[in-house]
Protein backbone atom coordinates (compact mmCIF):
# COMPACT_ATOMS: atom_id res chain seq x y z
CA UNK A 1 0.00 0.00 0.00
CA UNK A 2 1.32 3.44 -1.00
CA UNK A 3 0.41 6.31 1.30
CA UNK A 4 1.16 10.01 1.41
CA UNK A 5 0.85 12.62 4.15
CA UNK A 6 -0.64 16.09 3.74
CA UNK A 7 -0.30 18.52 6.65
CA UNK A 8 -2.27 21.75 6.49
CA UNK A 9 -1.80 25.15 8.07
CA UNK A 10 -0.25 28.43 7.01
CA UNK A 11 1.57 28.50 10.36
CA UNK A 12 3.56 25.46 9.19
CA UNK A 13 4.57 27.14 5.93
CA UNK A 14 5.66 30.29 7.78
CA UNK A 15 7.77 28.29 10.22
CA UNK A 16 5.80 29.52 13.22
CA UNK A 17 5.42 25.94 14.48
CA UNK A 18 7.33 22.74 13.71
CA UNK A 19 5.44 19.98 11.88
CA UNK A 20 5.77 17.14 14.39
CA UNK A 21 2.63 15.41 13.12
CA UNK A 22 4.19 14.28 9.84
CA UNK A 23 7.19 12.76 11.62
CA UNK A 24 4.95 10.92 14.09
CA UNK A 25 2.73 9.53 11.33
CA UNK A 26 5.74 8.49 9.23
CA UNK A 27 7.22 6.49 12.11
CA UNK A 28 3.94 4.73 12.80
CA UNK A 29 3.43 3.90 9.10
CA UNK A 30 6.87 2.34 8.99
CA UNK A 31 5.93 0.09 11.91
CA UNK A 32 3.04 -1.43 9.96
CA UNK A 33 4.94 -1.79 6.68
CA UNK A 34 3.20 0.94 4.70
CA UNK A 35 5.10 2.64 1.88
CA UNK A 36 5.32 6.41 2.40
CA UNK A 37 6.36 8.18 -0.80
CA UNK A 38 5.25 11.80 -0.39
CA UNK A 39 4.83 14.41 2.34
CA UNK A 40 3.24 17.74 1.45
CA UNK A 41 2.47 20.87 3.49
CA UNK A 42 -0.30 23.17 2.27
CA UNK A 43 -1.42 26.51 3.66
CA UNK A 44 -5.01 27.32 4.62
CA UNK A 45 -6.17 27.65 1.04
CA UNK A 46 -9.12 25.59 -0.16
CA UNK A 47 -8.21 25.54 -3.86
CA UNK A 48 -4.56 24.61 -3.30
CA UNK A 49 -5.43 21.86 -0.83
CA UNK A 50 -8.01 20.41 -3.24
CA UNK A 51 -5.37 20.45 -5.99
CA UNK A 52 -2.91 18.53 -3.79
CA UNK A 53 -5.61 15.99 -2.90
CA UNK A 54 -6.53 15.44 -6.56
CA UNK A 55 -2.88 14.68 -7.32
CA UNK A 56 -2.72 12.30 -4.36
CA UNK A 57 -5.82 10.45 -5.52
CA UNK A 58 -4.03 9.63 -8.78
CA UNK A 59 -0.80 8.29 -7.27
CA UNK A 60 -1.56 6.84 -3.82
CA UNK A 61 -3.80 4.28 -2.16
CA UNK A 62 -4.42 6.49 0.87
CA UNK A 63 -3.87 10.14 1.79
CA UNK A 64 -3.53 11.05 5.47
CA UNK A 65 -4.46 14.67 6.18
CA UNK A 66 -3.96 16.55 9.44
CA UNK A 67 -5.35 19.95 10.36
CA UNK A 68 -8.13 22.20 9.17
CA UNK A 69 -11.06 20.48 10.93
CA UNK A 70 -11.86 23.16 13.50
CA UNK A 71 -14.70 25.71 13.61
CA UNK A 72 -12.95 28.76 12.13
CA UNK A 73 -13.07 30.22 8.64
CA UNK A 74 -9.55 29.03 7.80
CA UNK A 75 -10.41 25.40 8.66
CA UNK A 76 -11.03 24.31 5.07
CA UNK A 77 -10.12 20.62 4.96
CA UNK A 78 -13.74 19.40 4.80
CA UNK A 79 -14.51 21.69 1.88
CA UNK A 80 -11.28 20.81 0.04
CA UNK A 81 -11.95 17.06 0.35
CA UNK A 82 -15.47 17.61 -0.95
CA UNK A 83 -14.09 19.59 -3.90
CA UNK A 84 -11.42 17.01 -4.73
CA UNK A 85 -13.88 14.10 -4.68
CA UNK A 86 -16.87 15.88 -6.24
CA UNK A 87 -19.13 15.36 -3.22
CA UNK A 88 -21.45 17.79 -1.45
CA UNK A 89 -21.04 18.60 2.22
CA UNK A 90 -23.81 17.16 4.41
CA UNK A 91 -24.92 18.24 7.87
CA UNK A 92 -24.71 15.20 10.16
CA UNK A 93 -27.39 15.34 12.82
CA UNK A 94 -25.49 12.87 15.01
CA UNK A 95 -22.55 15.25 15.07
CA UNK A 96 -24.80 18.21 15.85
CA UNK A 97 -26.21 16.31 18.82
CA UNK A 98 -22.69 15.46 19.98
CA UNK A 99 -21.61 19.10 19.87
CA UNK A 100 -24.76 20.20 21.71
CA UNK A 101 -24.07 17.69 24.46
CA UNK A 102 -20.43 18.72 24.77
CA UNK A 103 -21.13 22.43 25.04
CA UNK A 104 -24.02 21.86 27.44
CA UNK A 105 -21.70 19.85 29.67
CA UNK A 106 -19.21 22.71 29.65
CA UNK A 107 -21.94 25.24 30.40
CA UNK A 108 -21.12 27.19 27.26
CA UNK A 109 -23.35 28.25 24.33
CA UNK A 110 -22.93 26.40 21.03
CA UNK A 111 -22.08 29.22 18.63
CA UNK A 112 -23.05 28.82 14.95
CA UNK A 113 -19.45 28.58 13.76
CA UNK A 114 -18.97 25.38 15.79
CA UNK A 115 -21.61 23.71 13.62
CA UNK A 116 -19.06 23.76 10.78
CA UNK A 117 -17.59 20.68 12.49
CA UNK A 118 -20.85 18.78 11.87
CA UNK A 119 -20.54 19.03 8.09
CA UNK A 120 -18.76 16.18 6.27
CA UNK A 121 -18.41 15.14 2.63
CA UNK A 122 -21.27 12.86 1.58
CA UNK A 123 -20.65 9.22 2.47
CA UNK A 124 -17.78 9.97 4.86
CA UNK A 125 -16.99 7.48 7.63
CA UNK A 126 -16.66 9.18 11.03
CA UNK A 127 -13.57 8.67 13.18
CA UNK A 128 -14.60 9.62 16.75
CA UNK A 129 -12.55 12.11 18.73
CA UNK A 130 -13.00 11.48 22.48
CA UNK A 131 -10.60 14.31 23.46
CA UNK A 132 -11.66 17.13 21.14
CA UNK A 133 -14.61 18.71 19.37
CA UNK A 134 -13.58 17.99 15.76
CA UNK A 135 -14.17 14.42 14.58
CA UNK A 136 -12.05 12.86 11.90
CA UNK A 137 -13.41 11.18 8.80
CA UNK A 138 -12.57 8.82 5.95
CA UNK A 139 -13.69 9.28 2.37
CA UNK A 140 -13.27 6.25 0.11
CA UNK A 141 -13.16 7.46 -3.49
CA UNK A 142 -13.16 5.44 -6.70
CA UNK A 143 -10.40 6.43 -9.14
CA UNK A 144 -10.69 4.45 -12.35
CA UNK A 145 -11.81 1.28 -10.59
CA UNK A 146 -9.25 1.70 -7.79
CA UNK A 147 -10.23 2.87 -4.31
CA UNK A 148 -8.21 5.64 -2.71
CA UNK A 149 -9.01 6.68 0.85
CA UNK A 150 -8.60 10.18 2.29
CA UNK A 151 -8.24 10.00 6.08
CA UNK A 152 -8.58 13.34 7.82
CA UNK A 153 -7.50 13.98 11.42
CA UNK A 154 -7.29 17.09 13.62
CA UNK A 155 -4.01 18.97 13.70
CA UNK A 156 -3.73 19.11 17.50
CA UNK A 157 -0.94 16.56 18.13
CA UNK A 158 -2.52 14.73 21.08
CA UNK A 159 -5.84 14.43 19.25
CA UNK A 160 -4.09 13.32 16.07
CA UNK A 161 -2.01 10.69 17.88
CA UNK A 162 -5.09 9.22 19.59
CA UNK A 163 -7.04 9.03 16.33
CA UNK A 164 -4.04 7.63 14.47
CA UNK A 165 -3.71 4.76 16.94
CA UNK A 166 -7.44 4.07 17.40
CA UNK A 167 -8.68 4.36 13.81
CA UNK A 168 -6.19 5.24 11.05
CA UNK A 169 -3.61 2.51 11.64
CA UNK A 170 -6.22 -0.25 12.09
CA UNK A 171 -7.94 0.90 8.90
CA UNK A 172 -4.68 0.83 6.94
CA UNK A 173 -3.73 -2.58 8.34
CA UNK A 174 -7.06 -3.98 7.17
CA UNK A 175 -6.64 -2.41 3.71
CA UNK A 176 -3.10 -3.66 3.15
CA UNK A 177 -3.63 -7.19 4.41
CA UNK A 178 -0.56 -9.26 5.23
CA UNK A 179 2.10 -7.29 3.38
CA UNK A 180 4.30 -7.24 6.49
CA UNK A 181 6.15 -4.64 8.49
CA UNK A 182 9.23 -2.49 7.94
CA UNK A 183 12.15 -2.76 10.37
CA UNK A 184 15.14 -0.42 10.31
CA UNK A 185 18.66 -0.69 11.68
CA UNK A 186 20.83 2.44 11.76
CA UNK A 187 24.61 2.29 12.02
CA UNK A 188 26.39 5.46 13.21
CA UNK A 189 29.71 6.39 11.60
CA UNK A 190 32.28 9.06 12.51
CA UNK A 191 35.73 10.02 11.32
CA UNK A 192 35.03 9.60 7.62
CA UNK A 193 33.01 11.49 5.02
CA UNK A 194 29.77 10.51 3.33
CA UNK A 195 31.35 10.12 -0.10
CA UNK A 196 33.93 7.59 1.10
CA UNK A 197 31.25 5.61 2.93
CA UNK A 198 29.18 5.59 -0.27
CA UNK A 199 32.18 4.28 -2.19
CA UNK A 200 32.79 1.49 0.32
CA UNK A 201 29.20 0.23 0.57
CA UNK A 202 27.82 1.15 -2.88
CA UNK A 203 27.02 -2.49 -3.82
CA UNK A 204 24.52 -2.69 -0.95
CA UNK A 205 22.74 0.57 -1.84
CA UNK A 206 21.05 -0.77 -4.96
CA UNK A 207 19.10 -3.58 -3.28
CA UNK A 208 15.33 -3.53 -2.92
CA UNK A 209 14.92 -5.52 0.31
CA UNK A 210 16.78 -4.58 2.43
CA UNK A 211 17.38 -1.05 1.23
CA UNK A 212 20.44 0.92 2.37
CA UNK A 213 20.68 4.71 2.53
CA UNK A 214 22.90 7.43 4.01
CA UNK A 215 22.04 10.50 6.09
CA UNK A 216 24.79 13.01 6.84
CA UNK A 217 24.88 14.93 10.13
CA UNK A 218 27.40 17.33 11.62
CA UNK A 219 30.60 15.30 11.93
CA UNK A 220 28.95 11.92 11.49
CA UNK A 221 26.92 9.83 9.03
CA UNK A 222 24.06 7.37 9.56
CA UNK A 223 23.79 4.22 7.46
CA UNK A 224 20.15 3.10 7.47
CA UNK A 225 19.23 -0.50 6.60
CA UNK A 226 15.49 -1.15 6.14
CA UNK A 227 13.78 -4.47 5.45
CA UNK A 228 10.18 -5.52 4.87
CA UNK A 229 8.99 -8.92 6.10
CA UNK A 230 5.93 -10.58 7.66
CA UNK A 231 7.43 -10.45 11.18
CA UNK A 232 10.12 -8.44 13.01
CA UNK A 233 12.21 -11.59 13.29
CA UNK A 234 12.09 -12.21 9.55
CA UNK A 235 13.02 -8.60 8.84
CA UNK A 236 15.94 -8.81 11.27
CA UNK A 237 17.14 -11.93 9.47
CA UNK A 238 17.21 -10.00 6.18
CA UNK A 239 19.10 -7.11 7.77
CA UNK A 240 21.72 -9.20 9.61
CA UNK A 241 23.95 -10.28 6.66
CA UNK A 242 23.86 -6.81 5.11
CA UNK A 243 24.80 -5.23 8.42
CA UNK A 244 27.65 -7.70 8.87
CA UNK A 245 29.02 -6.94 5.41
CA UNK A 246 28.79 -3.17 5.96
CA UNK A 247 30.52 -3.48 9.34
CA UNK A 248 33.32 -5.42 7.68
CA UNK A 249 33.82 -2.67 5.10
CA UNK A 250 33.58 0.29 7.50
CA UNK A 251 35.29 -1.26 10.51
CA UNK A 252 36.07 1.01 13.45
CA UNK A 253 34.49 4.00 11.73
CA UNK A 254 31.20 2.57 13.04
CA UNK A 255 30.83 3.66 16.65
CA UNK A 256 27.31 2.46 17.42
CA UNK A 257 23.82 1.59 16.23
CA UNK A 258 20.22 2.79 16.67
CA UNK A 259 19.90 4.70 19.98
CA UNK A 260 23.60 4.61 20.86
CA UNK A 261 25.37 7.99 20.95
CA UNK A 262 29.04 8.76 20.47
CA UNK A 263 29.29 10.21 23.97
CA UNK A 264 27.53 7.18 25.42
CA UNK A 265 29.94 4.81 23.67
CA UNK A 266 32.97 6.77 24.93
CA UNK A 267 31.52 6.81 28.44
CA UNK A 268 31.10 3.04 28.24
CA UNK A 269 34.74 2.58 27.25
CA UNK A 270 35.86 4.75 30.18
CA UNK A 271 33.62 2.91 32.62
CA UNK A 272 34.96 -0.47 31.57
CA UNK A 273 38.44 0.82 32.46
CA UNK A 274 37.14 2.50 35.64
CA UNK A 275 38.83 5.57 34.22
CA UNK A 276 38.26 9.32 34.50
CA UNK A 277 38.87 12.06 31.94
CA UNK A 278 40.03 15.69 32.04
CA UNK A 279 39.41 18.01 29.09
CA UNK A 280 40.88 21.22 27.70
CA UNK A 281 39.09 22.68 24.65
CA UNK A 282 40.35 25.90 23.09
CA UNK A 283 37.99 26.23 20.13
CA UNK A 284 35.03 23.87 20.70
CA UNK A 285 33.22 25.94 23.36
CA UNK A 286 33.27 23.03 25.80
CA UNK A 287 31.05 20.89 23.55
CA UNK A 288 32.98 17.68 24.28
CA UNK A 289 32.57 18.17 28.03
CA UNK A 290 28.88 18.93 27.55
CA UNK A 291 28.29 15.77 25.51
CA UNK A 292 30.15 13.55 27.98
CA UNK A 293 28.48 15.06 31.02
CA UNK A 294 25.05 14.26 29.58
CA UNK A 295 25.83 10.55 29.96
CA UNK A 296 28.71 10.31 32.42
CA UNK A 297 29.11 13.47 34.50
CA UNK A 298 30.96 11.55 37.23
CA UNK A 299 33.76 10.60 34.83
CA UNK A 300 34.64 14.18 33.84
CA UNK A 301 36.89 15.36 36.70
CA UNK A 302 38.06 18.59 35.05
CA UNK A 303 36.77 20.53 32.05
CA UNK A 304 38.48 23.69 30.86
CA UNK A 305 37.36 25.71 27.83
CA UNK A 306 38.62 28.99 26.42
CA UNK A 307 40.98 30.68 24.01
CA UNK A 308 43.83 31.04 26.57
CA UNK A 309 44.99 27.49 27.35
CA UNK A 310 48.08 28.68 29.23
CA UNK A 311 45.98 30.83 31.51
CA UNK A 312 43.54 27.98 32.11
CA UNK A 313 46.43 25.78 33.21
CA UNK A 314 48.07 28.54 35.25
CA UNK A 315 51.14 28.83 33.03
CA UNK A 316 53.07 32.07 32.53
CA UNK A 317 54.23 31.33 28.98
CA UNK A 318 51.66 30.97 26.16
CA UNK A 319 50.85 27.68 24.46
CA UNK A 320 50.92 27.60 20.65
CA UNK A 321 48.87 25.29 18.47
CA UNK A 322 51.84 22.96 17.99
CA UNK A 323 52.37 19.30 18.80
CA UNK A 324 54.89 19.84 21.61
CA UNK A 325 52.66 22.35 23.41
CA UNK A 326 49.57 20.18 22.99
CA UNK A 327 51.39 17.16 24.46
CA UNK A 328 52.76 19.27 27.31
CA UNK A 329 49.30 20.62 28.07
CA UNK A 330 47.79 17.12 28.08
CA UNK A 331 50.47 15.87 30.49
CA UNK A 332 49.90 18.83 32.85
CA UNK A 333 46.12 18.52 32.62
CA UNK A 334 46.23 14.86 33.57
CA UNK A 335 48.35 15.70 36.62
CA UNK A 336 46.27 18.73 37.68
CA UNK A 337 43.00 16.84 37.33
CA UNK A 338 44.34 13.63 38.85
CA UNK A 339 42.67 11.90 35.90
CA UNK A 340 43.39 8.65 34.12
CA UNK A 341 43.13 10.34 30.71
CA UNK A 342 43.42 13.97 29.59
CA UNK A 343 42.35 15.20 26.16
CA UNK A 344 43.53 18.56 24.80
CA UNK A 345 42.39 20.36 21.65
CA UNK A 346 44.85 23.18 20.90
CA UNK A 347 43.85 25.14 17.80
CA UNK A 348 44.84 28.10 15.69
CA UNK A 349 42.18 30.75 16.13
CA UNK A 350 42.56 33.31 13.39
CA UNK A 351 39.50 35.53 12.93
CA UNK A 352 38.75 34.14 9.45
CA UNK A 353 39.76 30.52 10.00
CA UNK A 354 37.35 27.61 9.99
CA UNK A 355 35.99 24.62 8.14
CA UNK A 356 34.81 26.59 5.10
CA UNK A 357 37.49 29.31 5.11
CA UNK A 358 40.33 29.66 2.61
CA UNK A 359 42.75 29.46 5.56
CA UNK A 360 41.31 26.54 7.49
CA UNK A 361 43.94 26.59 10.23
CA UNK A 362 44.63 23.45 12.25
CA UNK A 363 44.03 21.76 15.60
CA UNK A 364 46.39 19.53 17.56
CA UNK A 365 44.72 16.79 19.57
CA UNK A 366 46.75 15.27 22.38
CA UNK A 367 45.69 12.50 24.73
CA UNK A 368 47.64 11.80 27.91
CA UNK A 369 47.20 8.19 29.05
CA UNK A 370 48.71 6.01 31.76
CA UNK A 371 51.18 4.85 29.09
CA UNK A 372 52.22 8.25 27.71
CA UNK A 373 50.93 10.96 25.39
CA UNK A 374 49.58 10.43 21.87
CA UNK A 375 48.87 13.22 19.39
CA UNK A 376 47.34 13.95 15.99
CA UNK A 377 47.08 17.03 13.79
CA UNK A 378 43.77 17.87 12.11
CA UNK A 379 43.62 20.45 9.34
CA UNK A 380 40.80 22.62 10.69
CA UNK A 381 41.00 25.36 13.30
CA UNK A 382 38.94 28.43 14.03
CA UNK A 383 36.12 28.82 16.50
CA UNK A 384 32.98 29.56 14.46
CA UNK A 385 29.89 27.60 15.45
CA UNK A 386 30.07 25.06 12.62
CA UNK A 387 33.79 24.35 13.05
CA UNK A 388 33.60 24.12 16.84
CA UNK A 389 30.78 21.60 16.80
CA UNK A 390 32.34 19.60 13.96
CA UNK A 391 35.68 19.48 15.80
CA UNK A 392 33.96 18.46 19.03
CA UNK A 393 32.57 15.37 17.32
CA UNK A 394 35.95 14.69 15.72
CA UNK A 395 37.73 15.07 19.06
CA UNK A 396 35.28 12.79 20.87
CA UNK A 397 35.68 10.19 18.14
CA UNK A 398 39.48 10.53 18.39
CA UNK A 399 39.16 9.73 22.10
CA UNK A 400 36.99 6.68 21.26
CA UNK A 401 39.53 5.33 18.79
CA UNK A 402 42.40 5.78 21.23
CA UNK A 403 40.48 4.03 23.99
CA UNK A 404 39.87 1.13 21.62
Amino acid sequence: MNVEIVTTGTELLLGEIVDTNAATIARRLREIGVNLYYKTTVGDNRARLAEVLRLGLQRSDAIIVTGGLGPTVDDITREAVADATGRPLELRTDLVERLQALFAGWGRPLTPNNLRQAYLPAGAIVMPNPIGTAVGFIVEHDVGGRTCAILCMPGVPREMERMLADHVLPYLRQRQGESGIIVTRTLHVAGVGESLIDDRIAPFMTGSNPTVGLAAHLGRVDVRIAARAPTPEAAAALIAPVEAAIRERLGRWIYGADDETLAGVVAGLLRRRRATIALLETNTAGHIATMLRETAADLVVMALAGSDPAGLLGLETPLAAEEADACRAAHLLRERGNADYALVLLATQGPNQGFWAADRGHTWLALATPDGVRSERFGVGGSDEFSSRWLAVYGLNYLRLQLL
